[in-house]
């Protein structure tokens, strides 16, 4: 589960993407991002190959109703998937979340984004994933499994292997109908090459924005046609004269997805030498008690690394307007071949800001 519950109070209604200006490039017809295409197309596609890139939501339930009612603001405004995210001693429960987002849209495909094979025994994911096929159309189900993060530490176990994500997803395929996606969340290179198990549809990367990384992520998950979408913790918004606020209202968030993204063997996974050391120290005081706290403890841990932040934000954040937003992603589409991005809903006013990546990022998205 990546990302933590933000305050309550008004969203910041200005922002400016982070990040090195975009390049623009030709366009070229679009496809689906349930079509996948072969690994090294995903790696070696040239600077003119363009399709759209394919948006989704990442939500905490915290409120089943709230988690509605974002679905269908996303379902009316275009957005393509809506994922519950699985930490429930921390958030709230998702299987009966997704359900009742399946029960009340028509089109938006819904599912857990991330769960894990330790606080649910896979043949119970198998079981809940199987009925909601029975019961709704399987095309509106997807599965995003990963190893374990703040839903196993909160309750003091550890994360699963690689490996056992992927065969909870095997266990998975074998009861759930045709039309089911699959996904395999991966933040290196051991985890990716686990979606080469059969049955695996597409990859999550958890890596961000990083080129050389994600390139790496996506070749070491082997040469069978997968999906790829990277992760990020996005906060859109109208102007963009309050970058700073927009920023402070995901801190948290940026920290808690960086920490499990590159927390471990920073010099392998393209981190800047002169900035290891201090986000080493930031990681190494990460409280799990804190992490569902934007405004608690671990949001001051590079309060003195600005450096440290600013290249967090760079890698692990969507922020700032539609367009400036959309110019980031779609470079780092032509650049790494990736075929979507899943954006969190930790902001004070995720209404808004899913409205906006609806109405406005996925329109400016298309070729």
């Amino acid at each position: 589960m990546w990302g933590v519950v933000p305050p309550q109070e008004k969203s910041p209604d200005g922002g400016r993407a982070l990040g090195r200006p975009a390049v623009r490039g030709t366009t070229a017809q679009p496809r689906p991002l349930s079509s996948p295409v072969h690994r090294s197309a995903l790696v070696h596609r040239s600077a003119t190959w363009r399709h759209a890139v394919e948006i989704g939501i990442s939500h905490l339930p915290v409120s089943p109703s709230r988690a509605l009612r974002l679905a269908q603001i996303a379902e009316s405004t275009g957005i393509a998937r809506f994922g519950v995210a699985d930490s429930s001693h921390l958030f709230g429960a998702m299987y009966p979340t997704v359900q009742l987002i399946l029960s009340r849209t028509s089109r938006i495909t819904v599912g857990p984004f991330v769960t894990n094979p330790v606080t649910r025994h896979p043949s119970v994911h198998a079981a809940d994933v199987a009925a909601l096929a029975a019961l709704y159309s399987p095309e509106r189900i997807a599965v995003a499994m990963g190893t374990g993060d703040s839903a196993v530490h909160s309750v003091g176990l550890r994360p699963a292997k690689a490996g056992e994500a992927a065969r909870a997803l095997e266990t998975i395929r074998a009861v759930a109908p045709a039309g089911v996606t699959l996904e395999l969340a991966a933040s290196g290179p051991k985890a990716a090459s686990a979606a080469s198990a059969e049955g695996v549809d597409g990859l999550v990367l958890g890596g961000g924005l990083s080129v050389p990384w994600t390139r790496r992520l996506i070749a070491a998950a082997g040469p069978r046609p997968l999906t790829a979408r990277v992760f990020l913790i996005g906060h859109l918004v109208e102007r963009e004269d309050e970058v700073a606020r927009a920023r402070a209202a995901v801190r948290a968030s940026v920290l808690a997805v960086a920490r499990h993204a590159i927390g471990v063997d920073m010099a392998g996974r393209d981190v800047p030498s002169r900035l290891r050391p201090g986000l080493e120290q930031a990681f190494a005081r990460y409280d799990f008690a804190a992490h569902a706290k934007a405004d608690g403890a671990n949001e001051r841990l590079l309060a003195d690394h600005p450096e440290e932040e600013a290249y967090l934000f760079e890698r692990f954040a969507a922020v700032g307007t539609p367009g400036a937003v959309a110019e980031r992603l779609r470079e780092f589409q032509r650049e790494s071949g990736i075929d979507g991005a899943v954006l969190s809903t930790t902001v004070p006013d995720p209404d808004a800001h899913v409205a906006l990546t609806g109405e406005r990022l996925t329109t400016a998205l298309r070729p």
